[in-house]
């Protein structure tokens, strides 16, 4: 009888023609010879999804044909009755596989065999009844089969069908709270309002967008799927337009970004609206019943409520960036979906990322083979971060930043208020500052690119702590201490000035003129020959070792990796040539070396307090929330001691009268800052730079300074980059300050308070 090959059925026609054509190559495939002159074709027509039953009703009708060929039944003559009923039976009974998959399938199949011709045999009628037999059992076991997978094991196989696998989805924790020391907030988490889509619940209208736009056309597959990506986005987008109506705000779908979060992540909530106000949010909840498929969602959102207070110490924050691994020691994850979050870029939200930002959560999501979500578990909660507790007082802090505002709103400059006692940071300014609140949101290029011009102001740039600059007379204060020390200066002993001082073939300007010169007299009116007169006598290896003890060209500690460690000559560079004009240049301040005013603050307190050089605090303490024992607060070493200047009491207290002068005597260059009845110490500085501006050198200019002078407790440091003088620029800044320390009682116990934790979106959630 020869080969019987049963090729893959056809699973859909686009057209009658072609479905004849079809099926005659099958025809001829199963029995060779076998066509429209024999009376024998059939068209197989499919609407939906695509069915194996469609399949197996073909293979059974071409297994048929080929039976009637193979038996010889010749051309035009009409089947026996009981071949024709066994046809009409499994005509019957594709008619009902044709319909009983329904709405479980959602797929039509009909199937036609039209014009079959059947031949009287040339053998028996009981091959006849055998043959119908056959055919008989056969499609009874095929129907018996169909109706266990369609009927019995449906819901088996539609989860076959429909799940695929699970996404594991990052859920941030929520971020630790900023306080100052007196429990006022920095910066907090606060709700924000979002309004979501879920793609999954559009598919009917992505079928029948791509419907509409298709009509009658026939498309290649290449443009099929063209189209149905543009199907996809004008039902979306058409579904933004009516929420952005029910909402009253704009709104226009961005195509990459649409295409994107289908392509990677249709599974999860798109949003769509982002930071609404509490009235459109109501306005969506009075109306919203009506828009399919979207939701309100309620995020974290980091908030700083005093906007630019601190910015530099807080810093700023920006879109965390996908990681694939997670996130401490003890938890390393692949996640497949992240939840927007933010990262510290700068200041203390990234010198305490981990702290601050807890440990995130994780939920699953059940997806489909369309990748759309079928349901979801939250199965890992998501634990806050600790909240951060600083030794700032906001008063002082904003007092700081006031002074230097009133000063020149553009003025480029730092301004840090340390308690003398114990290290503590009262206050550290920056200028010109900048809002953190500006990052947490969409922040446009046209802003950013100013903040971070190179030539520019400079913004983001923290002067208190990244700036290096030359402390220009203000280093009098340690030549004076060492030559105090070693004996190389009497503080009674007269100087005889010339308005100038020669070293080698250099002569050097004396701004503090002619006369004799004691030590108070050279230090109030900053003689230049004084001191380079005594520094020469130092010798570079006393001057370095003085400078370390102040810990000169070494970070404070105070932010690791957020501060600069300036530059202090070492003894190598010494060994590899130095040149006298170099020792007269560094013993005023100039040339080789190059500080921070954090700092000269350290140095400045040490001096106050009688020489300790305390590591600067700025973090009093973490405060955490135990599940079981609630509220736990663990505080940071308070006044840790990093050296002891070796200088004696006495010696100290000559200085100490030195830098009183320099404020109370009317011809101090300080005076500027002098307040009755409130003694202040000091001493400015004024380098001249190699940078230039408009022509011109610029200066650097300070003005470092303790009080009160009997009992020290503030030290306050001043410096304005591009000033005039340190008396001109920077005293009178100085002083705005004290006044206001002097009317705060002392630095208060760090007591927060509040009364309620951190915000967290997914609470309800888990």
């Amino acid at each position: 009888m020869g080969e019987l090959v049963v090729d893959r059925p056809l699973l859909a026609a686009s057209s009658g023609r072609a479905s004849s054509r079809a099926l005659d190559r099958r025809s001829h495939a199963l029995c060779p010879g076998l066509g429209h002159e024999h009376g024998v074709w059939g068209s197989l027509v499919v609407d939906g999804a695509s069915s194996s039953h469609a399949g197996l009703a073909f293979c059974l009708a071409s297994f048929v044909q080929c039976l009637c060929m193979r038996f010889g039944w010749p051309h035009g003559v009409h089947s026996p009755s009981c071949a024709g009923s066994s046809l009409a039976g499994a005509s019957a009974a594709f008619d009902w596989l044709s319909f009983s998959g329904g709405s479980q399938t959602r797929s039509f199949l009909s199937l036609r065999l039209e014009m079959i011709a059947l031949s009287p045999m040339k053998r028996s009628d009981h091959s006849l009844l055998w043959l119908g037999g056959f055919m008989l059992l056969s499609l009874v076991l095929i129907i018996v089969r169909l109706w266990h997978v369609q009927v019995l094991s449906f819901d088996k196989y539609e989860r076959y069908r429909e799940v695929q696998s699970h996404r594991t989805v990052r859920l941030p924790a929520p971020r630790g709270m900023i306080f100052d020391r007196q429990g006022e907030v920095l910066a907090e988490n606060e709700p924000a309002f979002n309004i979501v889509m879920y793609l999954d619940q559009f598919r009917e209208d992505f079928r029948t967008t791509y419907a509409g736009l298709k009509a009658d056309r026939k498309l290649t597959t290449a443009q099929s799927l063209s189209l149905q990506k543009d199907a996809r986005y004008q039902a979306v987008s058409n579904a933004v337009y009516r929420a952005s109506l029910v909402v009253g705000q704009p709104s226009r779908l961005i195509r990459k970004r649409f295409e994107e979060h289908y392509a990677r992540s249709r599974y999860v909530a798109m949003p769509v609206f982002e930071d609404l106000s509490r009235e459109q949010m109501a306005r969506f909840m009075e109306q919203g019943s009506r828009l399919k498929g979207f939701d309100m969602e309620v995020r974290a959102s980091r908030r700083y409520p005093q906007g630019s207070l601190a910015s530099h110490l807080l810093g700023y924050m920006r879109p965390r960036s996908r990681q694939a691994s997670e996130e401490g020691p003890e938890l390393k994850m692949t996640y497949d979906y992240e939840f927007p979050d933010f990262t510290g870029i700068s200041g203390l939200e990234r010198v305490y990322e981990e702290e601050l930002r807890g440990e995130p959560g994780a939920k699953s999501i059940l997806v489909n083979n369309l990748i759309y979500r079928e349901e979801e578990e939250a199965w890992l909660p998501s634990l806050p971060g600790k909240n951060l507790i600083l030794t700032l007082d906001s008063r002082i802090q904003r007092a700081a930043e006031e002074a230097l505002r009133h000063y020149d709103p553009h003025v480029k400059g730092a301004m840090i208020v340390m308690d003398c006692q114990n290290g503590d940071i009262l206050a550290m300014a920056s200028a010109p500052t900048f809002d953190p609140n500006l990052f947490v949101g969409h922040l446009p290029s046209s802003v950013y690119e100013p903040m971070v011009d190179p030539k520019g102001p400079k913004p983001l740039f923290n002067r208190a702590t990244h700036g290096q600059y030359q402390p220009g007379s203000t280093f009098k204060m340690l030549i004076g201490l060492a030559g105090l020390e070693l004996g190389l200066i009497d503080p009674a002993s007269s100087f005889q000035g010339d308005g100038y001082i020669m070293v080698g073939q250099r002569r050097i300007a004396d701004t503090a003129g002619y006369g004799q010169f004691d030590f108070d007299r050279a230090f109030y009116k900053s003689s230049n020959a004084y001191f380079i007169h005594y520094g020469l006598k130092l010798g570079m290896n006393n001057i370095i070792r003085w400078g370390d003890q102040f810990f000169l060209g070494q970070e404070t500690g105070l932010l690791p990796g957020q501060e600069a460690s300036g530059f202090f000559p070492t003894p190598s560079l010494v060994a590899k040539g130095w040149h006298p004009g170099e020792t007269a240049n560094l013993s005023i301040g100039q040339d080789k070396v190059v500080v921070t005013p954090l700092q000269m603050a350290v140095m400045t307190s040490a001096i106050a307090n009688g020489g300790k050089v305390f590591w600067p605090r700025l973090v009093a303490g973490w405060e955490t929330l135990d599940p079981i024992l609630g509220k736990q607060v663990e505080s940071t070493p308070k006044g840790r001691l990093r050296a002891q200047l070796s200088a004696t009491s006495g010696n100290l207290a000559i200085l100490q009268h030195a830098m009183l002068q320099d404020v109370e005597h009317p011809a101090g260059s300080g005076a500027p800052c002098r307040i009755p009845g409130y003694l202040v110490a000091g001493k400015t500085g004024t380098a001249e730079t190699e940078r230039r501006l408009d022509g011109r050198k610029i200066k650097e200019t300070w003005f470092v300074s303790y009080a009160p002078h009997d009992h020290p407790r503030y030290a306050v440091v001043v410096l304005v980059d591009d000033g005039i003088s340190g008396g001109t620029s920077c005293a009178p800044l100085a002083r705005k300050m004290y006044q206001t320390l002097k009317e705060l009682p002392e630095p208060q116990p760090i007591v927060p308070r509040r009364q309620k934790w951190s915000f967290d979106p997914h609470e309800r959630a888990l």
